[in-house]
C-alpha cells in the first residue's frame, strides 16, 4: 500500500502526523475514490471528444456532399430554364403586321409553368394560346413541353380553336391524369374583323370604345375531363384592345390578404385603352408591383391591339 506521506505536500505531511491513524484511512480512502472518479470522467470526456470528432468529419462529409449535390441541382435547374425558354417565342411571326403585341412574363422559380406561344391554323389563320399548367417548377417545365409539342400536331390536324382544344385535352387525358397535372386554357384564332376563342379557366378580356367585354371561361381545364369545349367570337376591329393573362397576377395578395383582382387589372387595362399596349403594360405590371407583398404564382399578361389595315 502507498505510503500517504507519499501523494501529499510537506506542509500537508506535517499536518497529517497530528491525525488519528482512523482518520488518515479515511482520507486515503476518499483520496483514492476521488482519483478513481477524475480517471473515469477522463476516459468519458476522452470518448465523447473522439466520438465528436468523428461526428464533426462525417458532417463536414456530408455538408461537401450536399453542397456538391445543390451544384448539381443549380446545373440541372440551368439546363431547364435554358431549355423552357427556347420553347417560348422568341418573336412573334408576322401576325404582328396587323398587331401591336406587348407581353409580361415571368416565372416564380427558374422554371415554371404559364406557357404561352402563337401558331397558324391549317386553313391559314394566325393564333395565340396562353396556358397555365398546375404546379411550379420543373414538373410544370415538362408538361408545358409536352402541351407544346400536343398543340403544334394538331395544328396539322384541324382548324376551328373548339376542335384544336378538344384534340389536345383527348390526346392529353390519360397522360395528364397519370401525373395528376391540369392546365387552363385561353386560345384565340384572329380572324379579318373578329376573333374566335376557347376559354378554360383562363382570363380574357376585349376593350372597346370604353366598353369591356369579359371571355366566358365556364369550359374545364385541359386533362380534367373528356368533354366539348365551347367556341365564341367576338367582332375585333381596328383599335380593339385585346388582353389575356393567368392567375398568378390577380390573385396575388397584399399584406391585408387581400386579392388584386380581375376587377382591378380590367379597370386598370380599359381606363388606358387608348394608350400604347407598351404603356398599358407599364402601368399594369407598375400597379401590381406596388400592390401585392410578394409574388405567389407564374405571371403572364399579354396585350394586343388591332392596328389600321
Amino acid at each position: 500500500m502507498a505510503r500517504l506521506e507519499d501523494v501529499l505536500d510537506e506542509g500537508d505531511a506535517a499536518a497529517v502526523h497530528e491525525l488519528s491513524r482512523a482518520e488518515l484511512e479515511r482520507l486515503l480512502w476518499k483520496y483514492r475514490g476521488l482519483r478513481k472518479q477524475v480517471e473515469r470522467d477522463t476516459a468519458f470526456w476522452q470518448a465523447t471528444n473522439d466520438t465528436l470528432k468523428t461526428a464533426y468529419e462525417r458532417l463536414d462529409e456530408q455538408e461537401r456532399e450536399l453542397a456538391h449535390a445543390y451544384q448539381t441541382i443549380r446545373q440541372d435547374l440551368e439546363i431547364a430554364q435554358q431549355v423552357q425558354h427556347a420553347l417560348l417565342p422568341k418573336q412573334p411571326p408576322d401576325m404582328l403586321a396587323q398587331l401591336d403585341l406587348a407581353v409580361y412574363h415571368k416565372q416564380l422559380t427558374e422554371v415554371g409553368g404559364d406557357y404561352y406561344d402563337f401558331f397558324r391554323t391549317r386553313e391559314g389563320h394566325h393564333a395565340i394560346g396562353l396556358f397555365d399548367i398546375s404546379g411550379h417548377g420543373v414538373s410544370a417545365a415538362l408538361i408545358m413541353a409536352f402541351l407544346k409539342a400536343q398543340f403544334m400536331q394538331t395544328m396539322e390536324q384541324v382548324a376551328r380553336p373548339k376542335e384544336i382544344v378538344e384534340w389536345v385535352n383527348q390526346a392529353s387525358l390519360g397522360f395528364l391524369r397519370e401525373v395528376r397535372r391540369y392546365a387552363t386554357v385561353n386560345f384565340v384564332v384572329f380572324g379579318e374583323r373578329s376573333i374566335r376563342y376557347v376559354c378554360g379557366g383562363g382570363y380574357g378580356v376585349l376593350v372597346r370604345g370604353g366598353e369591356i367585354y369579359t371571355f366566358s371561361k365556364g369550359d374545364p381545364f385541359i386533362g380534367i375531363r373528356r368533354r366539348p369545349y365551347t367556341e365564341f367570337e367576338l367582332s375585333f376591329y381596328t383599335g380593339d384592345l385585346l388582353a389575356l393573362y393567368t392567375d398568378g397576377l390577380v390573385e396575388a395578395q397584399n399584406a391585408a390578404g387581400e386579392s388584386y383582382s380581375s376587377r382591378r387589372l380590367n379597370a386598370l387595362i380599359c381606363a388606358h385603352a387608348h394608350e400604347p399596349v407598351t404603356e398599358i403594360l407599364r402601368r399594369c405590371v407598375d400597379d401590381y408591383h406596388g400592390f401585392r407583398r410578394s409574388d405567389a404564382d407564374d405571371i403572364t399578361l399579354i396585350l394586343l391591339r388591332r392596328r389600321e389595315a
